[in-house]
């Protein structure tokens, strides 16, 4: 009798490790989440380190690559500018986790792009243009991170319209990778 109940219980044990395997969760929870909704121009707004020297301005941000890449990244690797597709109102939620994200099924976006950032402050903003207001502080860790921006709806956007149908989501991670790579290239037709 005593070794049958010890074989149900190594079942059992075996059966709620094979529950948890199946159930485990796609994305890492989030340390912190936050809303963007705010107004921008030029088909941009920028996330970076709330002491930044990186050149916006510089020919080597926005290059034809980064605009059909749609970030940019500065040399200084502490500001990256993110392309919008409508002209101002940005609708965002950028989640803060601390450990890479792990969707790899984007078959539900448009267009998925990432690179690096350094955050030697300890304070991400986010910026609009081209007035460079703050639009979100948020407190990390000091550090390099990997931006992932995930963009939904860029198809029926008038680029010169203020309002659109685009909307993101950005997730930050810890990570030294800072080259730009496009996961999902989208296409405009």
């Amino acid at each position: 009798m005593h070794k049958r109940n010890l074989c149900r219980l190594i079942l059992f044990a075996c059966f709620a490790v094979l529950i948890s395997l199946f159930s485990f969760k796609s994305h890492p929870n989030p340390s912190a989440r936050y809303r963007l909704d705010f107004f921008t121009k030029e088909n941009q707004f920028y996330l970076c380190d709330s002491a930044f020297t990186g050149e916006t301005g510089d020919p080597g941000f926005w290059t034809s690559s980064a605009y059909n890449d749609r970030m940019a990244t500065a040399k200084d690797r502490d500001i990256v500018g993110l392309s919008i597709g409508s002209f101002g109102h940005v609708k965002a939620q950028l989640d803060i986790l601390d450990a890479p994200s792990r969707e790899k099924d984007f078959k539900k976006y448009d267009h998925v792009v990432e690179a690096g950032v350094r955050i030697s402050s300890g304070i991400l903003e986010v910026l609009d243009y081209p007035d460079s207001k703050i639009q979100l502080k948020a407190i990390v860790t000091p550090g390099y991170y990997r931006i992932r921006v995930y963009s939904y709806d860029l198809a029926n956007n008038d680029p010169e319209a203020d309002e659109g149908t685009d909307h993101y989501k950005i997730e930050l991670w810890p990570s030294h990778d800072f080259e730009r790579k496009v996961l999902k290239q989208f296409v405009e037709e």
